[in-house]
């Protein structure tokens, strides 16, 4: 079986496994020797700067950027090398099938745990919904808009219900403002004259 040709971002990965505090041109330099191909600084810099970012790549969380005097050097974590290498690529990559997660890095090394941001890590499942990733009983309307939801069984007579919307509407013709408005109203246990 043939080997898979390895990414830019892989040989990014492999030459910060084996070396520490490297700057750009350096790692471009060693990049371009494992790959056998001339590579230019700002495709490297420009990767560099994604895998380091752990809002686009997990990977990020384990890579130390450190700004000197010469400009920015990078080191992975130390706890990070007790993953295999394709274990470590895996980190770059948001899908694919049997991919290695952060979740299952974490797993393997509990002590990679204190890199990540606690808001990164999955929270438990019943906080969200499996099929959308929000809270239980939270309409996508309002969560895009950040609308509070209002709880179910609130009930409201007519008296109130004819009040509240006669004072929303004499405060909007107040203002001179133009604004939409969706109301829904459920009625229950309403029976006909």
């Amino acid at each position: 079986m043939k080997d898979k040709k390895k990414t830019n971002s892989e040989y990014i990965i492999d030459t910060l496994r084996f070396n520490r505090d490297l700057r750009s041109p350096e790692i471009t330099e060693k990049v371009s020797e494992l790959s056998g191909r001339d590579m230019k600084i700002q495709d490297i810099a420009s990767i560099l700067a994604k895998l380091s970012n752990s809002d686009k790549c997990d990977l990020g969380f384990f890579i130390q950027k450190k700004k000197t005097q010469r400009g920015y050097t990078y080191n992975l974590v130390p706890e990070i090398f007790e993953l295999e290498p394709e274990e470590i690529y895996d980190l770059t990559r948001k899908t694919g099938p049997n991919r290695f997660t952060l979740e299952e890095a974490i797993e393997k090394n509990p002590d990679l745990k204190r890199h990540v941001k606690a808001s990164r890590l999955k929270r438990p499942a019943a906080r969200t919904t499996a099929a959308r990733g929000r809270p239980p009983g939270v309409s996508a309307t309002a969560r895009q808009g950040k609308i509070p939801k209002t709880t179910s069984g609130t009930k409201l007579s007519e008296g109130a219900l004819q009040t509240i919307v006669a004072q929303l509407f004499k405060g909007l013709s107040e203002k001179g403002l133009n604004i939409n408005v969706n109301v829904s109203v459920r009625f229950e246990g309403v029976t006909g004259n």
